[in-house]
């Protein structure tokens, strides 16, 4: 990478661009820094002049496009987890003899200390507004995640999250500061596990997860802790045989809130636990927690959520009742519980949630031999696929549907089945 753009983005002018996840402000930070006018990214790129400007003020679709946006990163010469992309992780190890492993660590230790201030990327002196700005960097992980799924930013967060342990061991700071950085720490490791999670890494997740734990216990982090509960019950619902265990982590979380529980939070754990119940074959106790969970949620938000519960929502207790509906055999509960899910969905802020739910309503529908919708629905599900395919859970569970339809007697549902599985990753 040229070192006036490295410079220029790790100035703090850089990094605050970096941090607000204006992929436009980025775009025309780096061909500043090169010395190039609009209409020379546009000779060298392919697009427009009026196309070029248009991206940087933000006032097009294109600003958010992730083609548009890997092709500038290219012509650029930066890695594109700058512009609020996540290197493809199913890339070749070599290209034109050139070790990808190291290129891809490279780009992946710049985004992140571009994203972080500088103080904490150098374990320096650190202040209340670098605190802060720790926190603006995880909210962009999480809109990533929510764009592109977990594999995709995963190497960022676990970079994150050790420049982060590394500036509590030895930067300089405020006892004040120290705690919100104790805080901010703990949140981002757990935010890791979650991504393995979603990538389709479940021992690399239970391992972020049990140093998350250990941190939180450490320095006295209980929304980690409670964080990491919830996480790994979900993870346990995922193993017929984990039923049990299942939904005695989600009561430990409940147990580990503290204070005066925000009913998001507490309708997000009954959910959890909700699916440990169905596992463990209890259907009146699962159907207790998702009646449980619908009170809790029915109570609006209280406005003082912290960001990671900005997805918890009826679409996603909907998924969550079409899991319990389908673990218990209820055809027409998961049915209609997945149909809600795909309709209340918001697909602009969580693409990688409403290609999730369309996939398991195609699985639902097949089950039910509602072949020619399946068909539909799963269709639009591999269609929408490529642009999240860092979601292991999503890729195995198109795979898994595709499957299933590749074995009914219905002739399209076959022929479909052999087409969709060249379309489909290959799965973690």
């Amino acid at each position: 990478m040229d070192r006036l753009v490295a410079a220029a983005l790790l100035s703090p002018e850089g990094r605050a661009v970096v941090a607000s996840g204006a992929a436009g402000a980025v775009v025309r930070l780096i061909r500043k820094a090169l010395g190039w006018s609009q209409q020379e990214l546009a000779d060298q790129s392919g697009y427009s002049q009026a196309t070029i400007s248009r991206i940087e003020r933000g006032e097009t679709r294109a600003a958010r496009d992730i083609d548009v946006l890997a092709d500038l990163a290219q012509v650029l010469g930066v890695p594109p987890a700058v512009l609020g992309l996540a290197n493809d992780p199913n890339q070749r190890r070599r290209l034109d003899g050139v070790d990808r492993r190291d290129v891809l660590g490279g780009a992946v230790a710049l985004a992140v200390t571009a994203l972080l201030p500088q103080g904490v990327a150098v374990a320096g002196r650190i202040n209340a507004a670098d605190a802060a700005q720790c926190w603006t960097a995880l909210h962009r992980l999480h809109e990533l995640d929510a764009q592109q799924g977990g594999a995709t930013v995963c190497q960022m967060a676990a970079g994150m999250s050790r420049r982060l342990q590394d500036a509590l061991r030895r930067g300089s700071y405020p006892s004040s500061v120290g705690r919100e950085l104790q805080r901010v720490t703990a949140v981002t490791m757990e935010q890791t596990g979650w991504l393995a999670y979603d990538a389709g890494w479940p021992q690399q997740a239970r391992q972020w997860w049990l140093e998350t734990g250990h941190f939180a216990d450490l320095y006295d982090v209980p929304e980690a802790r409670v964080r990491v509960l919830a996480s790994m019950a979900l993870q346990a619902s995922d193993d017929p045989d984990r039923g049990p265990e299942s939904a005695a982590l989600a009561q430990a979380a409940r147990t580990a809130v503290q204070g005066e529980a925000m009913p998001t939070l507490l309708s997000l754990l009954a959910a959890r636990e909700a699916l440990g119940h169905a596992r463990a074959g209890d259907r009146a106790a699962a159907i207790s927690c998702l009646a449980e969970a619908r009170r809790w949620l029915d109570h609006g938000r209280r406005g003082d959520e912290p960001q990671w519960l900005g997805f918890w929502g009826a679409a996603d207790l909907a998924w969550h009742e079409t899991q319990v509906g389908l673990i218990t055999r209820n055809g027409k509960s998961a049915e209609i519980a997945a149909r809600v899910a795909l309709t209340t969905v918001d697909a602009e802020a969580f693409p990688r949630n409403h290609t999730l739910y369309t996939a398991r309503l195609g699985s639902v529908l097949t089950w039910l031999g509602q072949l020619d919708e399946a068909i539909a629905v799963t269709s639009d599900a591999v269609q929408r696929v490529d642009a999240v395919r860092g979601s292991g859970r999503i890729v195995s569970d198109l795979h898994h549907t595709v499957d299933m339809l590749g074995q009914q007697s219905y002739p399209p549902a076959r022929t479909f089945a052999t087409a969709a599985r060249r379309l489909l990753p290959v799965p973690a």
